[in-house]
C-alpha cells in the first residue's frame, strides 16, 4: 500500500478510535453489530417458527437437539475470529500495519482449515455424536437430516462468514461486517418456509438445514466480493501470499482465541447436559425448552452484539495507552446494556406463555415453555454484565481472565446447578441454573473491571 494511501487510511481509523465522542463512537460500532445480531436471532427463531408450524414435537426436538453442534462452530469462530480481530485492533492501536494484514490472513486460513476438519470429523462419527446429543429412536433421523446440511455440508461457510465479519469489524468497518451477516440471515428467513412447509418442498427440519447452508454460502460470497472491491482500502487480507505460520502472531491469536474457544466448548457441554436432562421428560419438554432458549436469545444476542461492537474501540485504546477513553467507553456501554436488558426481562416475564405460543400451538409445550422462559429471563441482566466483561478481557488480550470466567460459568457453577436444581425441583429447576451462575459471575465481573480501571494493566 502506497504511503499516501496508508496515511489516509490511518487518519480515518484514528478519527473513529481516538477522537469521535464516546457515545457516537460506541453507537457507530455497536448499532450495526446489534442489528446483525438481531437479524441472526430472527433467523434462528425462523427455523423454530416454521418447523413449529408443522406442529410436530419430533421435528422441533430435532432442531433443539442439533443446537449444541451449531454452537460448537463458535469454538473455531472464537479462536480465529475473536482472537484474530482482538490482535488486529491492538496492532492498529500500535500502528503496526503490516502485522494487521498478517494477522487477518493467519486467522482466515486457519479458520478454513479447522472448519473443514470439523465437518469431516462429524461426518465420520455422526452416529456416536447423535447419541451424545440425547437423540432417541424418534428424533435421531430428523436430527441427522438437519445436521447433514448445517454441519457436514455447511460448517465451512457458516464459520468463515462470521470470522470474516469479525476481521472486517476489527478495523472499524462495523457496518460492512453487519451487512454481510444480515444478507445471509435475511435469505435464510425467505428460504425457510419454501423448504420446510408442505406448500413448498415439505422437507421439515432438513429443509431448515438446507436453507441455512445456502444462506451461509451467500454471506461468505458477500465478504469475498467486499474485500475485492475494497482492496487498497482495507487491511483485511485473505491472499495466500500473506499467509504464514508466524509463531508470534499465532501465539497472540491463541492467547485470546483459545480461552474464547474453550468458553464456547463449555457452553456446548452445558447445553448438551441440559438437553439430556430435559430429554428424560419427553420430546414435548425438549421442544418447549428449545423454544424458550431461542426466545431468550434475543436479548442475549443484543448484549453480545453490544459487547462485540465495543471490542475494537477498547482494544485500540488499550494498546495505544488511552485508558481514560477506554474506561468511558466501557462505562457508557454498561449503562446502555443494563437498562435495555432490564426492560426486556420485565416484558418477557409478563408475557412468557404468549411468546412461546407464537411458535407452537400446543398447550403442553406452552405451559412448559412459559415456566422455562421465566426462569431464564431473570438471569439476563447478570448475563449482560458478564458478556461485557468478557468482551473487554478479550479486546485487551487478557485471555486468562476470560478463561477463568468460562470455567466458573459452566464447570464450577452452571452444570452442578443443573444436577442440584433438577433434583430439588424436577424439570423446572433446569431453567434457573444459568441464572444462578450468572448472578455470581456478575459480581466477579464488576470487581475485576473495577480493579482493571484502578490499576491500569500493561499492554499485552
Amino acid at each position: 500500500m502506497p504511503d499516501e494511501k496508508q496515511a489516509s487510511l490511518d487518519a480515518q481509523k484514528s478519527e473513529l478510535f481516538e477522537c469521535t465522542p464516546i457515545p457516537r463512537a460506541v453507537m457507530k460500532m455497536a448499532v450495526p453489530t446489534v442489528l446483525s445480531s438481531l437479524v441472526m436471532v430472527i433467523y434462528n427463531l425462523a427455523d423454530t417458527y416454521f418447523v413449529g408450524l408443522l406442529n410436530s414435537s419430533v421435528e422441533n426436538a430435532a432442531v433443539t437437539l442439533a443446537a449444541p453442534v451449531l454452537l460448537a462452530f463458535n469454538a473455531v469462530i472464537n479462536l480465529f475470529g475473536i482472537g484474530g480481530s482482538s490482535l488486529m485492533s491492538r496492532y492498529l492501536g500500535q500502528k503496526q500495519f503490516a502485522e494487521v494484514k498478517k494477522s487477518s490472513a493467519v486467522s482466515f486460513y486457519c479458520a478454513a482449515g479447522f472448519s473443514l476438519m470439523f465437518s469431516l470429523l462429524f461426518a465420520l462419527f455422526h452416529t456416536q455424536m447423535l447419541g451424545i446429543l440425547g437423540t432417541t429412536a424418534d428424533t435421531a433421523a430428523a436430527t441427522w437430516q438437519y445436521l447433514w446440511w448445517t454441519t457436514v455440508c455447511g460448517a465451512v461457510p457458516a464459520i468463515l462468514n462470521v470470522v470474516l465479519a469479525n476481521l472486517v469489524r476489527a478495523e472499524g468497518a462495523s457496518l460492512h461486517a453487519s451487512v454481510g451477516t444480515i444478507s445471509g440471515c435475511v435469505l435464510n428467513i425467505i428460504l425457510d418456509p419454501v423448504f420446510i412447509l408442505p406448500f413448498g418442498l415439505n422437507m421439515g427440519a432438513a429443509g431448515a438445514g438446507l436453507a441455512t447452508f445456502i444462506s451461509n454460502c451467500t454471506a461468505c460470497g458477500y465478504f469475498f466480493v467486499l474485500l475485492w472491491v475494497r482492496r487498497g482500502q482495507t487491511m483485511v487480507c485473505v491472499s495466500p501470499r500473506a499467509f504464514s505460520l508466524d509463531p508470534i502472531i499465532l501465539r497472540r491469536i491463541c492467547a485470546v482465541g483459545v480461552p474464547a474457544a474453550i468458553q464456547n466448548l463449555l457452553n456446548v457441554t452445558g447445553m448438551t447436559v441440559l438437553n439430556n436432562f430435559t430429554a428424560v421428560y419427553g420430546s414435548t419438554a425438549v421442544a418447549a425448552m428449545g423454544i424458550a432458549q431461542k426466545i431468550s436469545m434475543i436479548p442475549m444476542y443484543i448484549t453480545m452484539g453490544i459487547s462485540q461492537g465495543l471490542m475494537p474501540l477498547v482494544g485500540y485504546n488499550y494498546a495505544s495507552g488511552n485508558r481514560e477513553r477506554m474506561k468511558k467507553a466501557i462505562t457508557f456501554t454498561a449503562k446502555l446494556s443494563i437498562v435495555f436488558i432490564v426492560l426486556m426481562s420485565i416484558g418477557y416475564y409478563a408475557g412468557a406463555e404468549r411468546l412461546v405460543g407464537l411458535f407452537m400451538k400446543n398447550t403442553e409445550v406452552i405451559a412448559y415453555g412459559g415456566r422455562f422462559l421465566r426462569g431464564m429471563c431473570i438471569g439476563l441482566v447478570f448475563l449482560s454484565i458478564d458478556f461485557l466483561a468478557v468482551g473487554v478481557f478479550q479486546a485487551c488480550g487478557m485471555g486468562t481472565s476470560s478463561l477463568v470466567f468460562a470455567i466458573l460459568r459452566k464447570i464450577v457453577l452452571e452444570i452442578p446447578a443443573l444436577f442440584i436444581l433438577n433434583r430439588l425441583w424436577p424439570l423446572y429447576g433446569l431453567a434457573y441454573a444459568q441464572t444462578c451462575a450468572e448472578f455470581v459471575l456478575a459480581i466477579a465481573a464488576a470487581v475485576l473491571l473495577r480493579k482493571m480501571f484502578r490499576e491500569g494493566n500493561t499492554v499485552k
